[in-house]
């Protein structure tokens, strides 16, 4: 037993004999028999945390440059497990240094879960409230016009506006002459500029005339039509007073 002790105290202050082979063949790129050394650094020696940690990076890189990237994945997770603040050896390539540092992120331990004193004092769900949303008020109906029964003061209307147009006409014409006839070098041209001056404001007069008794009347029967009058006798009724 003593004998024993020593043995493993000896081989454990001792460096790794097939650890330092396996580095070599590593740096030879002669991958396969890297793998048989680093097999036998852990299974033949008692090695350090230090060497196991190394063991298990030299193992994930060698199976990653053999294309064997779920077996590296598996001694990266295990080598970052003895040594978290760990690191890859210098000039790693940079695929190898991706898979390393996605094994990394997936070793990060969830964050805590929140205090309870972050929690509601109630723990029943609670139904969330819900705002209805306003509905917009549809605009109110234009009303609706009978034109067939309002027809005689719509055309009373438009008389009423022919009849202001033509005197307005007529008005800018008389002025029109009448400043001709004042104009005028000759008595003859005088006279008759100033008789189709005349004529033309009497015209404008009547037309203004026809516009304001058209105008009163398409009001009054606006205003007539346009008030509900009362309804209908019923038949049966009318029938029964018969």
């Amino acid at each position: 037993m003593i004998s024993l002790a020593l043995t493993l105290a000896l081989s454990a202050a001792t460096p790794n004999p097939y650890l330092a082979e396996a580095k070599a063949l590593y740096g030879s790129l002669d991958f396969e028999r890297c793998l048989e050394r680093l097999e036998q650094a852990s299974k033949k020696w008692t090695s350090a945390p230090k060497e196991l940690f190394e063991i298990e990076v030299y193992s994930g890189l060698a199976r990653f440059n053999l294309g064997q990237v779920k077996e590296a994945t598996e001694h990266f997770r295990v080598a970052q497990r003895i040594d978290a603040a760990g690191e890859l050896p210098p000039y790693s390539s940079p695929k190898a240094i991706d898979l390393w540092l996605e094994v990394k992120q997936s070793l990060v331990e969830p964050p805590p879960p929140f205090p309870d004193s972050d929690l509601p004092s109630d723990d029943t769900p609670r139904r969330p409230e819900l705002t209805p949303t306003p509905r917009a008020e549809a605009p109110a109906p234009w009303p609706t016009i009978e034109w067939k029964r309002h027809a005689v003061p719509i055309a009373l209307s438009v008389v009423a506006v022919a009849a202001l147009a033509v005197g307005i006409g007529l008005g800018v014409s008389a002025k029109h002459l009448e400043a001709q006839a004042n104009a005028a070098y000759y008595e003859s041209d005088f006279l008759s500029l100033g008789n189709a001056a005349r004529a033309n404001a009497t015209g404008a007069n009547i037309s203004y005339g026809l516009a304001a008794v058209a105008a009163v009347s398409a009001g009054i029967l606006w205003w007539v039509q346009l008030t509900p009058s009362a309804a209908p006798r019923n038949s049966a009724t009318s029938g029964q007073g018969q």
